[in-house]
Parts: structure tokens; C-alpha cells; sequence
């Protein structure tokens, strides 16, 4: 039996238990009490017969009721004798009053429950009355009976009910507690990196929907742990590509294979490669800082307007003289926001780079000749800067993982960090972000600015 089915069966003992002790408590208290209440209310009743019968100077009937009547010290009976006489008189019976001679009369106030000198218990109840006091009385080992045989009944129905649900409490453990053993499985499958194993759960409830949880957490997991495994090929290429380069040339130099003036040839080459190897680690690091929530970004307020077209000069300068004439940077600006100067909290630099992410990812993903569209628009009272190719696109598989820090679309070398470096910059911002992609059709990334961020001026 395991742990979960232990607790349910434990649960269950002392659920049982409960209610047998408060089943106990209502029968030896509470219904005792009723019991009694409810004799006590037919005593009243047969009093009312015996001042009756004293008035008519008769006797009762009373079923299984005794009843006296004291006046002056003298005890008479008014209940028919056993003989079936009518008149008030002495009992015909010496039983009869072997009984009322073994009850003290005198000693009996208002309602009680009280013993004979005989050892025989009666609950009874004394009245006064202008013929003397009435007493009326009966035996009280019918109700001890009785609540005896309620105690044993509740007594076998608790061990019947414990016996019937500690089999049910097993059964419901095993059936409860088969699919979590799956899901723990499951979880420990996956915390050692084994994403494949899954289970069939159908049981329509919290449960089914958590190993759903499992089974897309596990596909999340399996994903970025690919993304992490390729980024560490990356960066391992690219690290070592540089590294080789830089030791291949100073082996040369150091065994004097060059003149002097290739040797500074060399030299050129080996800070080449090192500039490459700090701007690597210069982007790892960046990253990390801002993941970090490490205070990099340093914003004051600018024209956003002004902001955009200054970039606008800087992206197109890049083409020139990184030799990408064939690619036609075009600036769009709504004619709406001609007239506004719309101010925000940015950091020039850092956004800036954003942009020339952006940028860079539109030129791999457009033709020769291309038209890439850098633009600024109001989007429902936000502003939206944006970035626009009409390249080949992104596939619909990609769209959800291309801001991850792992992830890159093209696997062809490169470590894939510039648009996650783009992602935590525009967030360290409050800015929102996005893409919009169609195969065959172009993207789109662009940040948003909201409202509650803008100031005009």
C-alpha cells in the first residue's frame, strides 16, 4: 500500500470515528434526555387522569403506570387492582403492595428518577393536588434497554462502516494515486533529461490537466535545452575559429617565418580575431547583466521622433559603407505625428541597438534590391517604431522562440543573442515588443512605447 493510500485509509479510520463518538454522545446523553423528557410528558398526562379519578372517587387504567395518592400520611393506590374492581380501595393484589411499601412517597420531589428499597429503578413524578399529593410513577428499565440497544447498534454499525470503508479507502488509494505515480515518473524523466516517456491519463480532472501541464512543460524543456546545446556549439565555433586564427599567427611569429613588415601584417590579423573574441563576450555579457536586472540602461527623456530619424542616418551610413548599396532603406513617419513632438525615457545607445538588430536581421532575411522599411506610427494612442523586410519570413514554428537567448532561426554559425539582447533592452524600457511574419512575405519586429510613457510637448 503506498503513502497516499495509507492517508486515505487513516482519514477514513478517524472519519469513522468521529462520527461514531459523536453517534455515542447522541445516544448516551442527548437521547436519554429526550427519552426521559418524553415519559415525563405522559406522567403529566396520567396525572391529569388520577385528579381526575380522585375527584370521581375512582381509580385509573394506566398501562403500565403506577399512580398513589397521599393524604394525611396515607398512601392509597389509583390504579385498578388486578382483580378489576372499580372503587377506590385497597390493592387486591400483596404484590401491589409489597411495591408501594417498598417506595418511599414522602422523599419524591416534582420529577425524578429514583430506586425503591427493593433495587428497582422507576422515573416518577409528584403533584400536588386539593385531594393530596398525586404520584405517579413507572419502571425505568425499559429505557435503560433501550439506550443499551441503541449504544450496540451504533457500536455495530461504526465497526461494519469501518470494515466497508478502509476496503474502499484502499481501492480509491490505488485508483487515486495510479496516475500520480505516473506523473512523478514523468517529472523525474524529465529532470533527467528524458522528454520522450509519456503517459495515457484519463481521468477528466485536475489531474488529467496537470500531466497535459507535464507533457507541455516537457516540450518547452526539450526545446530550450536544444536551443542551450546549440548556442553552446555556437559559441564554441565562434570562439575557436578566432583562437586558431590568433595561435596560428603567432606561431609563425614567434619561429620568425615572416619579415617584419608581414609581421605586422600578423599582428593585425591576431587583434582582428580579438576584437571579434570581445565582442563576443561582450554580448554574452550584456546579455546576463540584463537578464540579471543589472541597471545598464540609463534613459532620459528624448524626442522619440528625432530619436528615429537620427537612427534613420546611422542605418543608412551603415549600408554605404558596409557595402549593402543594393538594399533600399526607406523611412516612413505617419503624417499624423508630423506635428508632434512625442518625448519618452530612452537610452540612445542601447536602443539604438535594438534598431541595428532589427536591421541586420532584415538585410540576412531580404534579396538584393530589397526594400526595407524603417518606420514610426501611432498604434491605438501607443507609438510603434518598427522594422520592416519583405524577405522570405519566419516559419509559424519559430515565431514563439526567436527572442529566446538560445535560439537562432538560421543555423548556419552565430550564437543567435541579438534579438534576445533586443527583447530585454525594449522590456528594461517598459516598452512592449513583437514580430509579425508570412513566409514568402516579409517581417516585421517593432517595439511599442505606451501611452503612459509618452510625454508631448
Amino acid at each position: 500500500m503506498n503513502k497516499i493510500s495509507k492517508r486515505i485509509v487513516k482519514y477514513m479510520i478517524l472519519m469513522n470515528l468521529v462520527v461514531a463518538i459523536i453517534g455515542l454522545i447522541l445516544t448516551s446523553f442527548i437521547l436519554p434526555k429526550i427519552y426521559i423528557n418524553n415519559e415525563y410528558i405522559d406522567l403529566e398526562e396520567a396525572s391529569e387522569y388520577v385528579l381526575e379519578a380522585a375527584k370521581n372517587n375512582t381509580v385509573t387504567d394506566l398501562a403500565n403506570i403506577y399512580a398513589v395518592l397521599i393524604n394525611n400520611g396515607k398512601v392509597t393506590n389509583m390504579c385498578k387492582a388486578n382483580n378489576g374492581n372499580g372503587h377506590m380501595g385497597q390493592m387486591g393484589k400483596m404484590g401491589m403492595m409489597g411495591k408501594m411499601n417498598s417506595i418511599d412517597y414522602e422523599s419524591i420531589k416534582g420529577r425524578q428518577v429514583f430506586k425503591s428499597s427493593d433495587g428497582n429503578t422507576y422515573i416518577g413524578l409528584k403533584r400536588n393536588s386539593s385531594y393530596g399529593d398525586i404520584v405517579v410513577y413507572k419502571s425505568y428499565e425499559g429505557t435503560k434497554s433501550l439506550i443499551k440497544s441503541v449504544n450496540l447498534i451504533m457500536i455495530s454499525i461504526f465497526l461494519f462502516s469501518l470494515i466497508i470503508s478502509t476496503f474502499i479507502a484502499v481501492y480509491l488509494g490505488g485508483k487515486f494515486t495510479k496516475p500520480i505515480i505516473s506523473l512523478r515518473k514523468r517529472a523525474n524523466d524529465i529532470s533527467k533529461g528524458i522528454y520522450s516517456s509519456k503517459f495515457e491519463i484519463n481521468t477528466k480532472d485536475e489531474i488529467q490537466e496537470l500531466n497535459d501541464s507535464i507533457d507541455n512543460m516537457a516540450k518547452e524543456l526539450e526545446i530550450k535545452d536544444n536551443m542551450q546545446k546549440e548556442f553552446i556549439a555556437n559559441v564554441s565555433h565562434d570562439l575557436k575559429t578566432p583562437l586558431s586564427v590568433i595561435r596560428a599567427n603567432s606561431e609563425v611569429i614567434k619561429d620568425g617565418l615572416v619579415s617584419d613588415k608581414e609581421v605586422v601584417e600578423y599582428a593585425s590579423s591576431i587583434i582582428e580575431e580579438v576584437d571579434v573574441l570581445t565582442e563576443l563576450v561582450g554580448e554574452i555579457l550584456v546579455l546576463t547583466k540584463l537578464r540579471d536586472n543589472k541597471k545598464i540602461i540609463k534613459p532620459s527623456e528624448y524626442d522619440i521622433k528625432r530619436f528615429v530619424k537620427e537612427s534613420y542616418d546611422k542605418l543608412n551610413n551603415y549600408l554605404i559603407n558596409g557595402n549593402y548599396n543594393n538594399y533600399d532603406l526607406q523611412l516612413k513617419i505617419d503624417k499624423n505625428l508630423y506635428n508632434k513632438n512625442i518625448f519618452a525615457s530612452i537610452d540612445n545607445n542601447y536602443l539604438f541597438r535594438v534598431l541595428s538588430n532589427f536591421f541586420i536581421n532584415a538585410i540576412k532575411h531580404s534579396k538584393s534590391k530589397d526594400k526595407i522599411v524603417f518606420g514610426m506610427r501611432e498604434v491605438e494612442n501607443n507609438i510603434e517604431v518598427y522594422m520592416k523586410d519583405y524577405g522570405k519570413g519566419i516559419v509559424p514554428e519559430s515565431i514563439n522562440y526567436i527572442w529566446d537567448r538560445y535560439y537562432k532561426e538560421d543555423k548556419s554559425g552565430g550564437m543567435g543573442l541579438g534579438l534576445a539582447i533586443s527583447k530585454e533592452i525594449i522590456l528594461a524600457h517598459g516598452f512592449n515588443y513583437g514580430v509579425e511574419s508570412n513566409i514568402g512575405e516579409g517581417s516585421k519586429f517593432y517595439f511599442d512605447i505606451p501611452r503612459s510613457l509618452i510625454k508631448e510637448k
